[in-house]
């Protein structure tokens, strides 16, 4: 897969960039239509929209400069170059949500309109995102000859794990030596001792995905062409499944915009969707000892519960009047 659709001369019209375009013009459509059928101008939602896109994005690259202040410190200047990737999430949801807070003020919206419209969209516009991941060989997965019981831990401890391997197989930390090991697991029962238990290195999944040295890809620098987990399909296809529920009560429920209800559930899918891949992740920020995405996540679902149960109470209260 080549990161980009086309390239004429220098430029590059990159799946990454063209996948956030698609998300956007998507949910300005579909917003716009929305409120439209609420009493509200469409161009209203769209300028939230936009703004709230713009600052979603300054939010996302600030939150990843944080996590890697000792990186960023030594050449403040590339803290600005976004081109060159580092985003993270979270950091990005949490700025577009304060962000349409404030905005929304000014057109005199009730105070969850807007983001009760863009919840699920934002989902969706999330899942087609992560095509652009796929494209360029990035927010990928350890590779999965990884037992289970190294993945799912939440202290990580595939770092550890990896070099171990490495060690354990005479193996030298680059690309080209990495891939070799699919070879040597072929008709071998491999064992890497670590912790005091012996696991075996195989493969676990049959549906890992390997990238070639062509584009020279993160995936492919870290682990060679050892196929790893998708994880930008995992979290694809889980953010349109959850999106798929929310647009459910999006088009047949007026009474939930503005209640704070799809908010809410927004926050505990994406909390429940990204806490579950971060296990998979191989290049996941990290706070202390733990992930960070894992202590967002728990964050996440905690103001998700509290955003629907206000809004539950909220609303069993209007119908009983």
């Amino acid at each position: 897969m080549m990161p980009y659709l086309l390239q004429i001369g220098s430029f590059e019209l990159r799946y990454y960039s063209l996948m956030y375009i698609t998300g956007l013009l998507l949910s300005i459509y579909l917003a716009k239509r929305r409120a439209k059928q609420l009493g509200v101008k469409p161009e209203t939602m769209e300028n939230i929209i936009i703004l709230s896109f713009v600052l979603s994005i300054i939010g996302a690259r600030l939150y990843y400069v944080l996590f890697n202040l000792e990186y960023y410190s030594q050449d403040p200047l590339s803290a600005f170059a976004v081109w060159k990737g580092g985003l993270a999430i979270h950091g990005g949801v949490v700025a577009g949500a304060l962000a349409t807070v404030f905005i929304q003020r000014y057109y005199k919206l009730a105070p969850l309109f807007a983001l009760d419209i863009m919840a699920p969209l934002l989902l969706l516009s999330q899942g087609i995102g992560r095509f652009g991941n796929f494209a360029n060989g990035e927010a990928h997965g350890v590779p999965t000859i990884t037992p289970p019981e190294i993945i799912f831990r939440l202290k990580p401890v595939f770092t550890e794990f990896w070099a171990t391997t490495l060690t354990t197989l005479k193996l030298e930390n680059t690309p080209e030596s990495i891939s070799s090991i699919a070879m040597m697991i072929k008709g071998s029962d491999i064992y890497v001792n670590f912790a005091d238990k012996a696991y075996q290195i195989k493969e676990y999944v049959p549906w890992g995905i390997s990238f070639p040295p062509t584009y020279m890809p993160p995936a492919y620098l870290e682990f060679g062409t050892l196929p790893v987990h998708p994880t930008f399909f995992y979290e694809m296809i889980l953010n349109f499944i959850f999106a798929g529920l929310m647009f459910y009560f999006f088009w047949r429920k007026d009474k939930y915009i503005g209640s704070g209800m799809l908010v809410g559930s927004y926050f505990i899918s994406y909390g429940l969707i990204r806490g579950f891949i971060t296990f998979f992740r191989a290049d996941d920020l990290m706070w202390g000892m733990f992930r960070a995405p894992h202590i967002a996540s728990i964050g996440f679902i905690i103001f998700g519960i509290i955003m629907v149960i206000r809004a539950y109470k909220k609303m069993k209260g209007v119908n009983k009047l």
